[in-house]
């Protein structure tokens, strides 16, 4: 039972640490990626390539350079640390924010630009790129951005335990690395990837590229269970580590009522072989006796064997051939609110929700009769229900239970609702502005090039509207961020309300937003979703006590006769939003080129 328990929390702990380590790279992955395409998006910008193009005929064009100060503040707001515009010879023009001078490590990072990972009391993502005009280098761009989630991931893993240690390492010379401050440790570590006896620390197999875990002495000389894996994309390597003593705790601590009694058994079986050379009579009298106490001593192991179970954390049910319920452990009552005495003796399909309560006694009719199962021997995710009537995802290991004529099953169950909970936050993470809650930059893109088949399938036509707020730096400047933040909350509602379900809104950054018109007839349905929203936006919004009055712009670009992609009608539109900003009489404004004449308002 001690090896069975020791097996069962090691098992658990690794499924445990590659689960939650596969949520950690995902999310600093998605985290690092973002940066990047905001990098990107930042040296797309026609207005700042315009001012460029400016500076690159004329080098002290003051209209120009105060035009890309602004632009270049204008980001800060939108969560950069740092950025600074140089030229093509690679002359500073204008910074704005803080830039590291002497980080404590940095490393560069496989993002398909020139890009480093910084620490310096906490991370940072420093990259550069080329700005380009019609295919020819005009400038070059370079931003630094602080990493908000990486810095909570390596927090959260402080929950798991006193030893609990997240590892983040780069390769540097051979058979060497560079390592990021990490939770056991604030500073940053210069290591050989091999202990001194020739053994590979569990860094050395994620630098490898390898992912899997490993039981093994970590760089404090300390046996840990470590799972590791390689950010492939990155050129980094993790490792999520725990010291063994800190698991295998709960189980010593029961191993020391297990060893007495075996001695005990161990000393009564020698008495016993003693007396059976006793006259016969008085050995049978013995023999009586002793046989009474191996009961009681066998009643009280047993009793210690049940408390072992009783102390898993993890759900333990056992069930007969027909499903009755024969042992349910405190971890299954704390797990379903159910009590013991509630569950056994009935059927286990009490535990499940619609469809699997009706087809259960079905589908263990059929193992009987066929022997074929999905289940035994394998680890799979199922759904359970509490008492409440509640559903929760759990993870489930089932073995068949041989004992004489009558079999059984037991189960093992792992609560796995806080990761599924990670796995939808990443998901959300990724598609999702956390301000406002809007669509992000990825998935208004996305739904756009849907929209693009759907048009080119149907014949039919959509609009892309680029909305730029007039008078919100002033405002954040004047009541702060927290305002500042508040105000593109209600922004973000107002903008909503105007739209039809099928239609989109999403945040690009800062103070603008795109809007995604799917269907319309022609371009007046635009004309008149974009006169709703500037009415909608010009009324006073109550914000931290004060009536705010702002202003909008409206850039609008239709498919597919302003562009057939993402990329064009995105262009097109900010084109039309800046001429729209330009104007002194026009809130909103189509976009115009040689071959293309639409009334403006």
């Amino acid at each position: 039972m001690f090896y069975v328990m020791k097996y069962q929390a090691e098992h658990q702990l690794i499924a445990s640490l590659q689960s939650s380590l596969d949520n950690i790279v995902m999310l600093e992955d998605t985290e690092i990626r973002h940066g990047i395409e905001k990098s990107r998006m930042i040296s797309t910008r026609p207005f700042l390539i315009a001012q460029l193009v400016k500076l690159q005929a004329h080098r002290d064009d003051p209209q120009a350079l105060a035009a890309l100060r602004r632009g270049a503040n204008s980001f800060l707001h939108t969560g950069l640390s740092g950025i600074a515009f140089y030229d093509a010879s690679g002359t500073e023009l204008v910074r704005a924010g803080d830039f590291i001078n002497r980080p404590e490590i940095s490393v560069p990072v496989n993002v398909g630009v020139d890009a480093r990972l910084l620490f310096e009391h906490r991370f940072f993502l420093h990259s550069v790129v080329t700005i380009e005009d019609r295919g020819k280098v005009i400038g070059k761009l370079v931003v630094e951005l602080p990493l908000h989630t990486l810095e909570q991931l390596f927090r959260s893993v402080r929950t798991w335990g006193k030893t609990a240690e997240l590892a983040m390492c780069a390769p540097s010379a051979e058979n060497e690395m560079s390592c990021f401050p990490s939770t056991l440790s604030d500073k940053v570590l210069h290591l050989s990837r091999t202990q001194k006896g020739g053994v590979p620390l569990p860094m050395s197999y994620a630098l490898k590229g390898e992912r899997g875990w490993v039981i093994t002495r970590d760089y404090r000389n300390k046996e840990v269970v470590a799972v590791y894996r390689p950010l492939e994309s990155l050129g980094l390597g993790m490792v999520l580590k725990i010291d063994t003593h800190e698991l295998y705790a709960p189980v010593w601590r029961q191993l020391r009522y297990l060893l007495p009694l075996l001695l005990v058994l161990m000393v009564a079986a020698l008495l016993s072989l003693r007396w059976l050379l006793a006259p016969l009579v008085a050995g049978l009298v013995k023999s009586q006796r002793e046989a009474y106490e191996a009961n009681e001593r066998l009643s009280s192991s047993e009793s210690r064997m049940r408390s072992l179970v009783e102390s898993v954390n993890e759900g333990i049910i056992s069930i007969s051939a027909a499903g009755i319920v024969e042992l349910f452990n405190p971890g299954a009552e704390r797990m379903f609110g159910y009590k013991s005495s509630e569950v056994v003796g009935r059927n286990v399909s009490m535990l499940m929700p619609e469809p699997f309560h009706s087809e259960h006694d079905a589908y263990l009719r059929r193992y009987r009769e066929t022997g074929e199962s999905q289940v035994v021997g394998h680890v799979r995710e199922v759904e359970a229900m509490r008492r409440d009537g509640s559903v929760f995802p759990a993870e489930l290991r089932v073995s068949r239970l041989d004992s004489g004529e009558h079999g059984g099953f037991i189960g093992v169950l792992h609560d796995i609702t806080r990761r599924k909970e990670i796995e939808w936050q990443v998901a959300h993470f990724a598609n999702y502005d956390p301000l406002t809650n809007l669509a992000n930059r990825r998935l208004v893109q996305d739904r756009i090039e849907q929209a693009i088949v759907r048009a080119k399938r149907v014949q039919s036509q959509f609009a892309l509207m680029f909305i730029d707020l007039d008078k919100f730096k002033q405002i954040n400047d004047t009541l702060g961020h927290d305002a500042g933040d508040q105000l593109l909350q209600a922004v973000a509602r107002r903008l909503t309300t105007c739209l039809r379900g099928e239609d989109t809104v999403g945040r690009q950054g800062g103070d603008e937003f795109i809007v995604l018109l799917a269907r319309i007839k022609s371009v007046d349905d635009a004309a008149t979703v974009a006169r709703k929203i500037i009415e909608s936006l010009t009324r006073p919004f109550s914000i931290m006590g004060h009536d705010l009055l702002i202003d909008a712009s409206i850039g609008i670009a239709t498919y597919p006769r302003d562009g057939t992609d993402f990329e064009e009608l995105l262009r097109h539109s900010d084109d039309a939003m800046y001429s729209a900003k330009q104007s002194s009489t026009q809130r909103y404004r189509f976009f115009q080129s040689m071959s293309n004449d639409v009334p403006q308002e």
